[in-house]
């Protein structure tokens, strides 16, 4: 007879498969939740899931200027993925079916059809289409003219640093034709005289017996090799409108007067290029008795008054970030004197000190910094006081009794 204990073999390995069963499936969710995540074509485009279609247009357009590999050659498959999300989001069927099953559901979708690349497009050919040119290797879209501002601001700004938002007019494509300039896709029509070519070969004789094939902008498109039925009720065909634009801009502590701070893509934009960049120069105010800045040097001039120049003195002064330094002379202070001050001058752009003490960096002080100048100047009153009067006269020799003492010494003199 057979031991009890075989009989219990099979139904063990039954509950270990069963577990290794259940640990692969939840190896596969957990799998297929990462590769959902990692292909959430909304995130890749920067727009909600109840986005329209301009706002999907609107999004590609914006990013792919940013990223275009011939501008950033390193964003190759960014560029690669922005374009997959466009189009499956920009296309209503492959949207929903993306929606509810994801992308594998999508590819599904796509495997169905009799031809399963139908849907698989050049990403260069989708910017081309919204640019015009472009395509597949070089070249890219031509980039647009910069906006320029002037800006001025506080010393305190540059010593503190600061961020702040710069409001101006700009152009921006118009959003109701997606820079077309039609009212709908279908009021686009292609130009029957340059069959969208944009150019019409015109014989031309040049002298008897001599013709000549001349190529020339077709003069019913214009050039453009379309024309339009209908055009936008919003831009009324101008394919761009007026927009108020902002950009926020960091001024870094430190910065140098009138340094020049580039925002890339938002000065005016246009169907056929990308947006140039909003170039803001910040300089810094002349304000007169505050501090004076000469690169990393902060200047000063004190007031002082004749007995704080004789007999010495002790200041409190409020720097820019509402810290005191006080400086103190116990020496006679000559007119035009100057007190120098390390490290209370301005922050040194981009040194940053890691290991600084928190509550120094609380203090501001996780950066190094140039030197203070003090120069004082003396200050003399409009009247003097009777009892200073008789003082000064008294030890500068020009008190009555003193002359008085010296004019009796002097006749004395010249009697002996």
């Amino acid at each position: 007879m057979k031991p009890l204990i075989s009989s219990r073999k099979p139904h063990q390995r039954h509950r270990g498969v069963s577990w290794l069963l259940l640990l692969s499936i939840i190896a596969s969710l957990w799998l297929a939740a990462l590769v959902a995540a990692a292909k959430d074509y909304y995130k890749v485009l920067g727009v909600d899931k109840t986005a329209s279609e301009r706002d999907i247009k609107r999004a590609y357009r914006k990013r792919a200027q940013k990223i275009h590999p011939d501008k950033h050659p390193d964003k190759h498959a960014e560029f690669l993925e922005l374009s997959d999300a466009y189009q499956t989001l920009s296309d209503a069927e492959t949207r929903k079916i993306y929606d509810r099953y994801g992308v594998d559901g999508v590819k599904k979708h796509q495997a169905r059809k009799d031809n399963p690349h139908q849907h698989a497009q050049d990403p260069f050919d989708i910017f081309s289409r919204f640019f015009g040119g472009g395509g597949g290797g070089g070249g890219g879209v031509r980039k647009g003219p910069s906006k320029a501002f002037n800006v001025d601001v506080d010393i305190e700004d540059f010593y503190k640093g600061k961020t702040f938002t710069l409001e101006y007019q700009r152009n921006a494509v118009c959003s109701h034709c997606d820079g077309s300039g039609a009212e709908s896709p279908g009021d686009i029509h292609t130009c029957d005289a340059c069959d969208g070519r944009g150019v019409r070969i015109v014989r031309q004789q040049i002298m008897p017996g001599f013709i000549t094939n001349a190529q020339m902008t077709c003069d019913r498109c214009g050039g453009a090799g379309s024309m339009i039925k209908h055009r936008c009720s919003k831009c009324h065909g101008q394919k761009i409108v007026q927009e108020e634009g902002s950009v926020e801009v960091d001024l870094e502590r430190g910065a140098e007067d009138g340094v020049e701070i580039v925002i890339e893509g938002e000065a005016d934009e246009a169907p056929d290029y990308e947006a140039g960049d909003v170039i803001v120069k910040v300089s810094a105010r002349r304000s007169k008795g505050q501090f004076r800045r000469s690169g990393t040097s902060l200047y000063k001039t004190l007031p002082i008054s004749l007995s704080e120049a004789l007999l010495g003195f002790e200041r409190n002064i409020t720097h820019m970030d509402g810290r005191t330094v006080t400086v103190k002379r116990d020496a006679v202070t000559q007119p035009g004197f100057v007190s120098v001050i390390d490290n209370e001058g301005m922050p040194v752009h981009g040194t940053m000190l890691s290991d600084a003490p928190e509550h120094d960096t609380h203090a501001g002080r996780d950066m190094l910094f140039g030197k203070l100048y003090l120069e004082w100047q003396l200050v003399l009153p409009e009247t003097v006081d009777p009892a200073l009067r008789k003082v000064l006269e008294k030890v500068s020799g020009r008190s009555p009794s003193a002359q008085a003492a010296h004019t009796a010494g002097g006749s004395e003199h010249e009697e002996l």
